[in-house]
């Protein structure tokens, strides 16, 4: 007589133990993220979200995906190949309207990575005027020297003096320890692959980001249409990412232990070098007040207007209010 009632309760109590397992619960969502470029040490926040589950916290199932360089990155968002990118914003108004359904929701680089190396002893330049006659190992179809050109004019610096030498990426380094080239002009976190390469003279950097040029740089950049259609999402993606931020910066060393568990190439002390130095770009009195991603609208603003007047853009010309959505930083505030 008590098979029936048993029965039910043993029902019951299956359908509540269902109800707490994993596969009863919300499905995390997909999402695909994408790299500025291959994963270096200097990416390893993105990977400390990932493999301490601050993505997962959020119910976010995160792929990282590796790129070519800036513009696949735009193009691979703009064309959804990815919902979200590390975006650079110079890149992105450069690219005017093949990048219009853009939008950036969080700023990383506070101040822009570029640094123009030589060495010392060699051409050894240390302040905007010694810019004067360089030689710089760079691309001619990269807007960077442009940017090179409009620094040494803002800090009264005749630009049509630089002698631009066209050399692919993978070659400046060898030829700057060469010597075969005066100068080349590489992100601020290069500096611990430069110094390996060099043995004999110490790398020096001008660093851009030293000498009044006040623009964002790589940033959190999302499509248009997964925007509109999934804000909460994104605020979840930015929240987590943010996190990893934080701790990987205040742990070099525990961050490349995380990012050489995804990318095992990596030299793991290169990866806590390139960690310092991006605190340096990462980390300044505006992050330190409102919190890592923060993004003052006036300095979005020279950012967007110092590539408009300086570099060709492709296309109609974007706005501030064009790329930048406001919103999506965390309520409360992320600081290092």
């Amino acid at each position: 007589m008590f098979r029936p009632l048993t029965a039910r309760v043993t029902a019951v109590a299956a359908i509540a133990t269902c109800l707490l397992c994993p596969a009863a619960q919300a499905q995390e969502r997909d999402l695909k993220f994408v790299l500025d470029f291959i994963s270096l040490g200097r990416h390893a926040p993105w990977y400390v979200a990932l493999g301490k589950g601050y993505f997962k916290d959020e119910g976010l199932n995160v792929t990282i995906l590796p790129s070519k360089g800036t513009a696949d990155a735009i193009r691979t968002v703009a064309t959804g190949g990815a919902e979200i990118g590390f975006i650079d914003i110079p890149s992105l108004v450069a690219s005017g309207s093949a990048g219009a359904t853009v939008k950036i929701v969080a700023a990383n680089y506070q101040k822009p990575p570029y640094c123009i190396f030589t060495l010392n002893p060699g051409a050894n330049v240390t302040e905007p005027k010694q810019m004067a006659g360089l030689e710089l190992g760079s691309s001619t179809a990269s807007f960077v020297p442009k940017i090179w050109a409009a620094f040494m004019e803002m800090n009264k610096v005749d630009s049509k003096t630089l002698k631009i030498v066209n050399i692919d990426a993978a070659s400046r380094v060898p030829m700057l320890a060469a010597g075969k080239v005066q100068s080349i002009d590489q992100f601020l976190m290069s500096e611990p692959a430069i110094r390996r390469a060099v043995t004999n003279a110490k790398p020096v950097c001008l660093f851009a980001g030293d000498y009044g040029l006040e623009i964002y740089a790589n940033s959190i950049g999302v499509s248009e249409d997964f925007l509109a259609k999934n804000p909460e999402i994104v605020k979840k993606f930015v929240r987590a990412a943010l996190k990893g931020w934080k701790d990987a910066l205040a742990d070099p060393e525990e961050a490349a232990r995380i990012e050489i568990q995804y990318v095992k190439a990596l030299d793991p002390q290169i990866v806590i070098e390139e960690i310092q130095i991006l605190k340096r770009i990462a980390i300044t009195p505006d992050v330190e007040k409102n919190g890592f991603g923060y993004i003052s609208t006036e300095r979005m603003k020279n950012t967007v207007d110092f590539i408009n007047n300086n570099i060709e853009v492709s296309g109609d010309k974007l706005s501030t209010e064009q790329i930048y959505r406001p919103g999506y930083l965390p309520d409360v505030a992320i600081k290092p």
